[in-house]
């Protein structure tokens, strides 16, 4: 059987005023470049939803790394810091929140887990 990835999310607040812009960015330019070298296989994004009164951030991004290696590989790199100097650039003094990242290791899956080799 195949073993499940590590996943690496990151959750994220931001203004009502300044989410299409946000948003815009976010996935026009900043995940092209984070995804840049191979290092991060896959990424998904998701918006927080009203079926559960859950105080959370409203969007997160899981990004699949095959191991931890590939994670602190792509943490080291020229992408990431790329990805971040853009990110200081072009969001720095709006009112935008990276509320969480976090790296998770695989301990078990279920069912049909999609993250998978």
């Amino acid at each position: 059987m195949p073993e499940p990835k590590f996943i690496f999310q990151v959750t994220i607040d931001c203004a009502p005023e300044v989410e299409d812009e946000f948003n815009k960015w976010y996935n026009e330019v900043h995940m092209p470049l984070v995804m840049k070298g191979g290092m991060l296989e896959s990424a998904a994004r998701f918006k927080v939803t009203d079926a559960t009164e859950t105080p959370v951030s409203k969007y997160t991004t899981m990004c699949v790394f095959k191991n931890r290696a590939a994670f602190e590989k792509w943490l080291s790199s020229d992408i990431l810091a790329a990805a971040r100097a853009n990110t200081a650039e072009v969001m720095g003094g709006k009112d935008v929140t990276w509320t969480s990242r976090t790296f998770y290791e695989p301990i078990a899956t279920f069912g049909d887990w999609p993250i998978r080799t």
